[in-house]
């Protein structure tokens, strides 16, 4: 097998068991997200003094504990989808499932806050990986795990079980704190785990060769 093959592969067998612990730990955010969801909607059912959006609070928390099974097993499969974007950018065509221009805007929303403040370390991830593939990213946003592909996951599962924009609306909030802000030791294995395979940024690069 020639080198750059030999390569090929290795990058591959790290970026997808990467993949695979990111989403494993991305479900024990999601346990803590549920841990706290009740409290959450509890609060903010009694800090509306809107009576329909109380009781569509109350409504909420029922139909997600009923249906947490479901939702949990949708956002793995989502974040499954991903794993193809590390090597192919033609995959976002499949892997992005269509949520219309409203909840697009939604998605970026939630995924603004933690875009920003993990912008550094997301950008490491993302000339390693480059390095890695010989696929260009766009930026940090543009990694298969990045923030706003976790949030569009959630998103889609949230849809996926007929849940409408109100109602994910409801919990964006709930699911920034206790998932996306939750992000940053996450990318910080990542970041480190790319760097002990030997993955290098454009400044390690620039240092080694005494640029």
């Amino acid at each position: 097998m020639a080198a750059g093959q030999e390569q090929r592969r290795d990058a591959e067998a790290v970026l997808n068991a990467l993949h695979h612990n990111v989403t494993g730990e991305l479900l024990r955010l999601i346990d803590g997200f549920y841990s706290n969801i009740e409290d959450g909607l509890f609060e903010l059912a009694y800090r509306t003094g809107d009576e329909g959006q109380r009781r569509r609070c109350f409504d909420l928390m029922r139909e997600l504990r009923f249906r947490r099974t479901g939702l949990v097993k949708a956002f793995a499969r989502s974040m499954d989808r991903y794993r193809g974007l590390w090597f192919d950018p033609d995959e976002s065509l499949e892997a992005d499932s269509a949520t219309g221009q409203e909840l697009d805007q939604l998605i970026m929303r939630m995924a603004e806050k933690s875009n920003s403040h993990f912008s550094g370390v997301l950008q490491c991830i993302a000339q390693r990986a480059e390095i890695a593939t010989g696929r260009a990213f766009k930026g940090g946003h543009d990694v298969p795990i990045a923030p706003r592909r976790v949030a569009r996951a959630f998103v889609v599962s949230c849809r996926s079980l007929k849940l409408d924009h109100a109602s994910i609306e409801i919990v964006q909030d709930l699911f920034s704190r206790f998932v996306l802000d939750g992000l940053g030791s996450i990318y910080g294995h990542c970041n480190l785990r790319l760097h002990s395979e030997g993955f290098e940024t454009a400044d390690e690069m620039g240092i080694a060769s005494g640029a």
